[in-house]
């Protein structure tokens, strides 16, 4: 999927590197002096790249691009996430789009056409002979999981029959790279498949059919999903044939099923499952033992939080609405504040979220959070002041809303990377601290307030 770059340096490696890398570039792109000097960005690996990038806000991605050879664009965009890969194409100068548009292949178009610029796509398929281009836009016909999108048409079929003789010359006299042979009777059926190996190695009388053995066959429309689920990556097949209509027409890489489940398994990492602790079938007694303690601590806030709301009981009996809306109060800090959450166990989950970062993401949330806590707010005030006729009582709730939103993206934003720091699960345990605070801050914000300025 990416090509090879040769460097003169050696490479620096992912090995520990990334989180170093990351403080030298920001304390040179903060400093006041300007422009800084990145060229050593050269001399990372592309995999550490990547992850530069995608741990950097966008005024500072644009700033890497420049210090790296063209050549090596597509191989370190293919090792971030879809989603980033179209963001950043958003950011990309006219010039970086003709660099890209200089080097750009089968694959970069496979995998990125939803969102590439059209005149790129275009220009690709018109430089390319009748026979690519119509087998690239046949590939482009699919769905974006479905396997026709990503088979490889480079194949050889032959007869159970044939000679290994005769197949040494076809591949000799093929310019094609060919990732696989197959064999295929009349109908153009599949028998069986052939190893590249098996088949340079065997004697030139040896019939393929006795070099052949089973494989498991695609159809061109299943899903990624239910393929990569199903298939046995262990079994050392690089390739497996893809039918449409009963014949072969090509062959699926299992390092796209890898890649499949490689990204699913992340998304599995960050959600709010059980401690990692604990597997499929851990013992009832140890995984009661290990849950228990967080409800036990999810228990203990509860009572926190209800404490809170006794502080305000006397506003609460003068004034019955501040009942109805507490609920609201709370509900938007905490839907805010796990938004937030799933965003920093991502980037703790990918090696995104480090010391050197975290102001940055903090202030971005906080912006987010202002804004939408101020729109939102406006709303919920306007609804709250014509339903119970009282001015004041929405300027409170407004009030209340936008600061239970800053203290929950604060809140979200910290407590995951802290509890890394102090060895807890932050998957587990951040949603109950966040809880904890969004309820707590909620109420003081929204009875405090009330307390003061409504009750007479």
């Amino acid at each position: 999927m990416t090509n090879e770059v040769n460097e003169s340096p050696p490479l620096q490696t992912f090995d520990g590197h990334h989180d170093d890398a990351l403080n030298r570039i920001l304390k040179l792109l903060k400093q006041e002096e300007q422009p800084v000097d990145l060229s050593f960005v050269e001399d990372y690996d592309n995999a550490i790249l990547a992850n530069l990038i995608e741990s950097l806000p966008d005024q500072y991605r644009q700033q890497i691009w420049p210090y790296l050879s063209e050549q090596r664009f597509w191989p370190i965009l293919h090792l971030m996430q879809y989603e980033t890969v179209k963001h950043l194409f958003d950011l990309f100068t006219a010039q970086q789009i003709n660099a890209l548009q200089r080097h750009i292949g089968d694959t970069e178009i496979v995998e990125f056409a939803d969102f590439l610029p059209e005149q790129m796509v275009d220009t690709y398929l018109e430089q390319q002979d009748e026979l690519s281009a119509t087998q690239l836009q046949d590939a482009l016909s699919y769905e974006d999981e479905q396997i026709g999108r990503y088979t490889d048409l480079h194949i050889l079929r032959a007869r159970p029959n044939s000679t290994v003789h005769r197949i040494k010359q076809r591949l000799l006299d093929k310019q094609d790279k060919h990732v696989a042979v197959y064999l295929v009777d009349a109908q153009g059926q599949f028998q069986g498949a052939c190893s590249m190996t098996d088949i340079i190695n065997a004697d030139d009388h040896t019939r393929l059919k006795e070099l052949s053995f089973s494989i498991e066959v695609f159809d061109h429309q299943q899903m990624l999903s239910e393929v990569a689920l199903s298939v046995n990556v262990l079994a050392g097949h690089a390739w497996h044939p893809v039918q449409r209509d009963g014949k072969i027409i090509g062959a699926i890489a299992v390092s796209n099923l890898v890649q499949w489940l490689q990204e699913r398994s992340l998304e599995v990492a960050i959600s709010e499952a059980p401690s990692n602790e604990e597997d499929l079938f851990t013992p009832v007694r140890t995984a009661a033992k290990m849950r228990a303690i967080w409800l036990t601590t999810n228990l203990a806030t509860a009572f926190l939080a209800s404490w809170v709301i006794g502080l305000f009981e006397g506003a609460l009996q003068q004034l019955v609405a501040l009942a109805i809306l507490m609920p609201v109060v709370a509900s938007m800090g905490g839907i805010a504040g796990s938004q937030t959450l799933a965003v920093a166990l991502r980037g703790i989950a990918l090696n995104h979220l480090q010391q050197s970062n975290l102001k940055l993401l903090l202030n971005k949330e906080l912006k987010i959070a202002a804004w939408n806590g101020l729109l939102l707010g406006i709303v919920i005030a306007g609804v709250v002041s014509y339903w119970f006729s009282s001015i004041p009582l929405g300027l409170v709730i407004f009030i209340a809303i936008v600061l239970n939103s800053l203290a929950a993206a604060a809140s979200a934003t910290l407590i995951p990377f802290l509890l890394k720091k102090m060895k807890i699960d932050p998957a587990v345990a951040g949603s109950v601290i966040l809880t904890t605070v969004t309820d707590i801050v909620g109420f003081v914000a929204f009875l405090g307030l009330a307390s003061l300025f409504l009750m007479h």
